[in-house]
């Protein structure tokens, strides 16, 4: 079988941020100005740790505590949206999703916490949470991966709620009331093995099939079920309800073959 390529690294991480219905293509086109806000908070927390000021702190707290509030109101993003972006022929960036408005929060805090201690008179603690911020801050500008976001995914794992595909039983009733097998791995991938009776319509191309799956009833599967999940959350997202993720391919095929 054809090796799985579901996301790159990159994808996978802004995936757990809560960027779940948009394509690998599309997600491409948002990596690098999903960049700006955290690198200009960054380089404001940094300048209100150098000059020891908690009121720069504070402010930078205040852009993060906001923008959990009002995931389409992060000042920093608005700034990009409307001005940054043109400079470069850059996509606008969609509205923070949970998880990255819950990181957005999680560094109002800290920085919150840094200011608090720079009015203490402790500047080595404040240094010490403020270095911590930005350290996490850096891994997220360069690589995308949130830490925050990443503890998110494995307690929703542990609780079950995450990234979860749709009841056997009910797949099997699907399935036998007619509804359509779609694989939405890439070509290659659906040449090499599939399951039988599946229609091929790759992630990528799925903006050119919405009109083939309205009105019907459609379980959906790929190598791990991460693809899928994007395609069920994409499609519903342009009003097509009754799409279902089946989940990965192994799963798809043991529900097949029963």
């Amino acid at each position: 079988m054809a090796k799985a390529c579901d996301l790159s690294f990159q994808q996978r991480s802004l995936f757990q941020q809560g960027y779940q219905r948009y394509t690998p293509a599309e997600l491409k086109q948002l990596e690098w100005g999903l960049r700006f806000t955290p690198a200009a908070c960054s380089a404001m927390a940094l300048y209100g740790l150098i000059s020891a000021n908690p009121v720069i702190l504070l402010a930078v707290a205040a852009l993060g505590i906001w923008a959990f509030f009002f995931p389409a109101a992060h000042p920093m993003d608005l700034l990009y949206n409307h001005g940054v972006r043109h400079l470069f022929g850059a996509v606008k960036l969609p509205e923070n999703p949970f998880q990255r408005r819950l990181a957005c929060l999680s560094a109002g805090i800290m920085n919150v916490i840094a200011a608090v201690l720079f009015m203490a008179d402790m500047p080595t603690a404040a240094l010490v949470v403020g270095g911590m911020l930005l350290f996490l801050q850096f891994i997220v500008i360069t690589t995308h991966f949130c830490t925050l976001s990443w503890m998110y995914e494995g307690l929703m794992r542990l609780l079950g709620k995450w990234q979860v595909p749709v009841d056997e039983n009910h797949a099997r009733d699907l399935l036998k009331r007619g509804a359509l097998l779609v694989d939405v791995r890439s070509p290659v991938e659906f040449a090499d093995a599939s399951l039988s009776g599946a229609l091929n319509l790759p992630l990528e191309e799925l903006d050119q099939h919405v009109d083939r799956l309205r009105g019907a009833q459609a379980l959906l599967f790929c190598n791990s079920g991460t693809r899928s999940h994007i395609a069920t959350e994409k499609l519903r997202s342009l009003g097509i309800e009754s799409v279902y993720n089946l989940g990965a391919f192994k799963r798809a095929r043991g529900l097949v073959a029963a």
